[in-house]
This record gives C-alpha cells, structure tokens and sequence, in this order.
C-alpha cells in the first residue's frame, strides 16, 4: 500500500467538510390547492359561507320538488317508484346539506 494513495487525517477531515449535500426537494402541490388554502389561512375564516337566503332558496326547491315531482312520479310510474324515489332523493339531498365540514 502507497502513501500517495491513502489521505492524512487532516486531509479528510478538510476534505469531508467540503462535501455539501444537496437541500432536500419539496414535493409540488396539486394545482390550486395551494392557493386555495393560503387565501382560506390568510383571512383567518374557514371555508367560504353561502348567505342565508341561499338555505331558503334550497327549502323552496325541495318543497316544490315534493309538490310537483312526487305526484308526476306517482302518475307517470305508479306508488311504487314514487314513494321509494322520493325517499331516496329524499336521503341523499338531506345528507348532502347536512353533512359535516361542508
């Protein structure tokens, strides 16, 4: 073995402070979902409120829904269809705006 081939101690020790690693990589985001949850943290509200209205409006649609769909369900399908569409639209619209977390 040659001297030439194995470093010093004081070269190693200068050599392996000058090796730098490369900062790790950040992964990218989807698109806009950065955006989107900076703009939500930065106004210090949580998602984005519908006024009031808006919940009546839904009440007047599902009313009238109820009103005219259920019997135009029942005439053109007979009670069968009616009844168990109307619980199931029923089911998945009230689940919809219940939901927790929006």
């Amino acid at each position: 073995m040659s001297d030439a081939a194995s470093p010093t101690a004081a070269q190693r020790a200068a050599g392996a402070g000058a090796v730098r690693r490369a900062p790790p990589k950040r992964r990218p985001s989807p698109a806009g979902a950065g955006a989107a949850s900076r703009g939500a943290r930065g106004k210090g509200r949580g998602p984005a409120r519908f006024p009031a209205a808006f919940r009546w409006v839904r009440v007047l649609l599902l009313v009238a829904a109820v009103v005219v769909g259920l019997p135009l369900a029942h005439a053109m399908f007979g009670e069968v269809v009616a009844l168990l569409g109307g619980a199931c639209l029923l089911g998945f619209l009230l689940g919809r705006w219940t939901a927790p977390g929006g």
